[in-house]
């Protein structure tokens, strides 16, 4: 079932006011029901592709639970005087969302990144969680129409997966779950984008002090320039930008173009 959680409309975005209880619920009770395992989130580059894209703001609307992983939406939500929960960065409730699935026995499937990330990937969150049911992986370089995309599907469906977590880039991800969402068999199917490499190490965290005040973005600016600079430096402003205008004429339900 749908999340009937309280929810804001963000730039046309609907948004729920999730905590990690909330989550972790939902998840429950979509492996148990088969219903409403639709999960996304949304973060201000999430924000900023569905202004530009109506198919990803749709899909994002679509979805059973959209909670928010970045800390920008909140401080957005504060400035509007909305109530959106906490943020909930994939890194901060993975290992409680396996640990879940150690003790219900539901087995996990990963798609996602290279083969060998997904390797790396695997030896961790079974290492770190005994008893996990690892139902297979493939990694994410795949033709995602034809007959690849139907093996992959069929692989999937064929391991018995109660968990799929789809690591890719946005709104990659979230586009190819919304075009297979009738074929795919596993009852929850949540968005992972870089988690994996993380997890890993092959992408390094900021330290506490960064990521507990919302400033994770601001490291991986420093870490990464050439690949998060357009995202933040630009993005970033460009989002609040357009937030403060769209409320602005939210009224006359006009919508500014920039």
């Amino acid at each position: 079932m749908k999340s009937t959680l309280p929810s804001v409309d963000i730039q046309g975005v609907r948004v729920h006011r999730v905590f990690r209880a909330d989550l972790l619920s939902q998840i429950c009770q979509a492996a148990e029901s088969g219903e409403g395992g639709n999960i996304l989130n949304i973060n201000i580059h999430a924000a900023n592709l569905a202004w530009e894209d109506d198919e990803f703001r749709t899909i994002l609307n679509e979805a059973d639970q959209v909670f928010v992983d970045g800390a920008g939406i909140l401080l957005a939500a504060r400035l509007m005087n909305w109530s959106l929960g906490e943020r909930l960065t994939v890194a901060d409730w993975m290992d409680d969302m396996l640990a879940l699935c150690v003790t219900k026995q539901w087995p996990v499937f990963w798609l996602g990144d290279t083969d060998e990330v997904g390797a790396a990937f695997e030896k961790k969150i079974v290492a770190d969680h005994p008893g996990l049911m690892f139902a297979g992986r493939h990694h994410g370089f795949f033709d995602r129409n034809g007959p690849e995309n139907d093996q992959v599907i069929e692989r999937i469906n064929q391991s018995g997966a109660k968990v799929l977590m789809v690591g890719m880039s946005m709104p990659i991800q979230e586009k190819w779950l919304h075009a297979n969402r009738q074929h795919l068999q596993p009852a929850v199917r949540l968005t992972f984008g870089g988690a994996a490499r993380i997890a890993t190490g092959h992408i390094r965290r900021g330290p506490r002090w960064m990521t507990d005040n919302g400033l994770e973005w601001l490291y991986r600016l420093t870490v990464q320039p050439r690949y998060t600079w357009r995202r933040y430096i630009i993005g970033n402003p460009l989002f609040f930008i357009r937030l403060l205008r769209w409320h602005l004429l939210k009224k006359n339900r006009a919508r500014p173009i920039i």
